[in-house]
């Protein structure tokens, strides 16, 4: 019997590979004719560069940049011969900056841009940017001007890329064609569009210090930027599912670099494999350390359930805590969910001791199942 591990870490107290290694370790222990495969999963967020590293062999590379302000600092992208996995937070993040220095009138993504034309310079064909926890509003300007692109106002004026003057730019000179034919493959997991109610500056500008006036003008920006591209270049951007992702930079990269906004989860999948290994499989396990209703909106539970049902595999779940109804479960398809909690006196003693009671659940699964 072939049993595939691919669950999602067990934040603050698992990584995803340790609950891999821990799960197989007592399967082992109990059945040790068994054939297991570990696959830890990620959907684009915290962990997901780690999966890569194990899965498709990658090395760190170490390039000066500079954080959302502007200051000189240092941040790794990962790259094999063809590909650059580059996350936004690691040169505009909002960890990089103290709470009093959050503006997102003021923050740019130009150092992630930096490290985006270090790649393509290093003849890297093929850049996926992981989205999520940015500091920038800036519609990913800051990118576009650090590939060469310049952002001109009604004077012919060069401006800096930079929140407070997304309404003032007139016109948009884009990267040159070098950037223009490399591929980039936008990873996020949220849903909204560039502006509106729902938009980048609307949802997630105040976490990144902005005024209730700034958050108009910031969605103000957006919306002038997305008739000026519409205008300028012919990409529709106004409703674009996840455009805005990260300050609304995944609509600027769709609409002046050609990306392709992508699920994290899936495209993670895709690159590692999952579905030929749940094909392969006899039975799945996945978890994550709390099941609950964002468990189904793109997350690694949700992804591997749908391929579990596509091929038709039989889908257990190992989790810190479950806060899903039973009829979440069935149409999951989830078989049977084994949680620590039905084990730890606390959320507390869940957290310390989360091998210890990953061993209980594991002796539950292989005397129910195998």
């Amino acid at each position: 019997m072939k049993i595939l591990l691919a669950p999602d870490k067990f934040k603050g107290s698992l990584s995803a590979q340790a609950v891999c290694e821990t799960i197989a370790e007592n399967l082992f222990s109990i059945v040790p004719e068994l054939e297991i495969e570990i696959h830890p999963m990620a959907d684009g967020g915290d962990g997901s560069l780690e999966i890569l590293v194990e899965t498709l062999g990658l090395d760190e590379m170490e390039v000066a940049t500079v954080d959302p302000l502007g200051r000189p600092i240092k941040a790794s992208y990962l790259h094999n011969q063809n590909q650059a996995f580059i996350e936004l937070a690691s040169a505009s993040g909002l960890v990089l900056l103290k709470e009093e220095e959050r503006d997102p009138m003021l923050t740019s993504t130009f150092g992630t841009g930096l490290m985006v034309k270090h790649a393509v310079d290093q003849g890297i064909t093929d850049i996926y940017l992981l989205l999520g926890g940015s500091a920038t509003n800036d519609f990913g300007l800051g990118i576009i001007t650090a590939l060469g692109g310049m952002l001109l106002d009604e004077e012919g004026e060069a401006l800096a890329p930079v929140g407070e003057n997304l309404i003032k730019i007139a016109k948009i000179i884009p990267p040159s064609v070098v950037y223009q034919e490399t591929k980039f493959h936008v990873l996020c997991d949220v849903n909204n569009p560039p502006y509106g109610e729902n938009g980048a500056a609307s949802i997630y500008a105040q976490q990144k210090g902005g005024t209730e006036q700034q958050i108009e003008d910031l969605d103000a920006g957006a919306k002038h930027l997305c008739a000026l591209i519409n205008d300028q270049f012919g990409v529709a951007l106004d409703s674009l599912q996840g455009g805005g992702a990260a300050g609304a930079t995944a609509a600027g990269m769709v609409g002046l670099l050609g990306g392709e906004i992508k699920g994290g989860f899936a495209a993670l999948s895709t690159l590692t494999k999952l579905p030929e290994k749940i094909a392969a499989a006899d039975i799945v396990i996945s978890g994550e350390g709390k099941l609950d209703e964002q468990s189904l909106q793109g997350k690694v539970i949700d992804g591997v359930a749908k391929l579990c049902a596509d091929h038709q595999k039989p889908l257990y779940l190992f989790v810190g805590v479950s806060a899903l109804p039973p009829s979440a479960h069935e149409t999951l398809k989830i078989k049977k969910v084994f949680s620590i909690m039905e084990y730890a006196t606390s959320q507390e003693d869940a957290m310390l001791n989360p091998t210890q009671y990953l061993q209980q659940m594991s002796l539950a699964f292989a005397e129910a199942v195998l």
